[in-house]
């Protein structure tokens, strides 16, 4: 990854999220990064049907008959 960017961002809560659109909207180029596989920091949801599947190794995704993966989201609680 040879490219250049005005901007880093490391963490992906909602306090970088709002940061990295204002920059973008100003024409900065912004690298956004995060150490967890799942965007959103301490805000986002979890998304238990999938999470299911991959614990039990069942293969492929959810069936469509049960709804998609995000309709069983559930939001983590913020801190504080």
């Amino acid at each position: 990854m040879n490219e250049e960017y005005k901007v880093l961002l490391l963490g992906t809560s909602l306090t970088e999220y709002i940061l990295s659109g204002i920059m973008s909207v100003n024409g900065k180029k912004v690298l956004h990064m995060d150490r967890n596989s799942y965007y959103g920091g301490e805000s986002s949801s979890i998304t238990p049907l999938e999470d299911l599947y991959k614990r039990f190794k069942m293969p492929g995704v959810p069936l469509p008959s049960i709804g998609r993966g995000r309709d069983w989201n559930v939001g983590r609680k913020l801190p504080g």
